[in-house]
């Protein structure tokens, strides 16, 4: 699986300022790296009111939308976020590559554990990481 120049979709929440500062440099590194990226933070459909039931719908689809446009989902699981485990879930069962990335040392989730193609801890790792190959990198900590 060669994976160069393709679309990504940046599964992670952006609630904090850590998970801010996360968010801000995958979409930093995956551009980097030649990634077409989409990135749900930048896309909230601020012409409607936050929350409403148009903004939902629209929100709603048009990030399942890019998940079936993406060649793979590349997901920050520091703090879960329900909307980050419905992405990877979602991608999952679309038959999309699911790259992880986990900088704290919290517990992992094996339905995440045991879906990913690949576990990173740092973003040097996913510089590092050999896109065009695709080698499996398992997720080797505890699981809940």
């Amino acid at each position: 699986m060669n994976l160069e120049n393709s679309n990504v979709y940046l599964a992670g929440g952006w609630f904090n300022d850590d998970q801010l500062r996360r968010i801000e440099e995958a979409e930093f590194v995956l551009s980097k790296l030649g990634f077409n990226v989409f990135s749900p933070r930048k896309q909230q459909n601020e012409h409607l009111a936050f929350g409403s039931k148009e903004w939902r719908e629209l929100t709603f689809t048009n990030d399942i939308k890019h998940i079936d446009w993406a060649d793979m989902v590349f997901a920050i699981y520091d703090e879960e976020d329900a909307g980050t485990m419905f992405e990877i879930g979602y991608a999952y069962a679309t038959n999309k590559p699911i790259f992880v990335y986990h900088e704290t040392d919290s517990i992992v989730n094996l339905m995440i554990s045991d879906s990913l193609q690949a576990y990173f801890k740092t973003f040097q790792d996913v510089l590092a990481y050999n896109w065009a190959m695709c080698k499996h990198i398992p997720y080797e900590g505890k699981v809940e």
